[in-house]
C-alpha cells in the first residue's frame, strides 16, 4: 500500500473478495489518522478472522463446505459468489438463495437478481418467505430461474428447505462449495445440509 504516493506498508488480511479489499483499505485509512503505525494495523489485519454470518465456513461434511452469508441483497449476492470464485476458481459452487428480507421478497430487484448468481454453477432458490404479499409485488421465482439459465446459469426452483437439502446430498460432488444466502435462519438448513451429507457425523 502507498500512501501519499510513497510506499507505506504490506498488509495482509484472511478474507477473500475486492469487496474486503476496500474495506480494509478503508480500515488501514481510518486507523493511520488515529494515529496507530503501519506494523499494529498489519499485525492487527493478520489476525482478523471476519465476522459471523459473512462467509462464515459452518462446516465440511464428505468433502463438501458449507458456508453461510447474510447477503440479501444483489449487490452483496454477487460480491459474495465473486469472492468465492476469486478464491476457489476451479470448484464447483452453489448458492442456495431464500428470499427473506422486505426488499428480496419483492420483484423491485427481480432483474438485478437474474444477474447476481453469474459465478454460481448451481443455484436453488427457496420460496419466497413473505408468501402474503400480493403477487404483483412478490418476487417471482419461477421467472427468476427462467432469467437465470437464459443468462447461461444452471437454477431452479425448491419447494421446501428438506428439497434444497435433498437435492445437494443426492447430486454433491467432493470439493463442492456451498453458499447459502438468508438474511434469517433458513430454517436451520446449514446443520441440516451438514447432518445429510454425513449421516453419522455428532450433531
Amino acid at each position: 500500500m502507498r500512501r501519499r504516493g510513497a510506499p507505506f506498508g504490506e498488509f495482509e488480511v484472511p478474507l477473500v473478495g475486492a469487496h474486503n479489499v476496500r474495506n480494509t483499505l478503508a480500515a488501514v485509512a481510518v486507523a493511520t489518522e488515529l494515529g496507530i503505525s503501519a506494523e499494529r494495523i498489519a499485525e492487527g489485519l493478520r489476525s482478523f478472522r471476519g465476522v459471523k454470518r459473512r462467509l462464515e465456513v459452518v462446516g465440511t461434511a464428505d468433502g463438501v463446505t458449507i458456508y453461510d452469508d447474510f447477503a440479501h441483497h444483489p449487490t452483496a449476492v454477487a460480491e459474495t459468489l465473486k469472492a468465492v470464485r476469486s478464491a476457489h476458481p476451479d470448484a464447483r459452487i452453489w448458492a442456495v438463495f431464500e428470499p427473506r428480507s422486505a426488499s428480496s421478497c419483492r420483484r423491485i430487484f427481480q432483474g438485478d437478481f437474474a444477474r447476481a448468481f453469474a459465478s454460481a454453477d448451481r443455484v436453488l432458490i427457496a420460496p419466497v418467505y413473505r408468501s402474503t404479499l400480493p403477487e404483483a409485488e412478490r418476487l417471482s421465482v419461477s421467472q427468476l430461474v427462467r432469467d437465470v439459465n437464459a443468462n447461461g446459469g444452471s437454477a431452479r426452483d425448491a419447494e421446501s428447505i428438506d428439497a434444497i437439502v435433498a437435492a445437494v446430498a443426492a447430486e454433491h460432488r467432493a470439493g463442492d462449495l456451498v453458499v447459502v444466502m438468508s438474511n434469517g435462519g433458513f430454517g436451520g438448513i446449514h446443520q441440516k445440509l451438514l447432518n445429510a451429507l454425513d449421516p453419522g457425523r455428532t450433531r
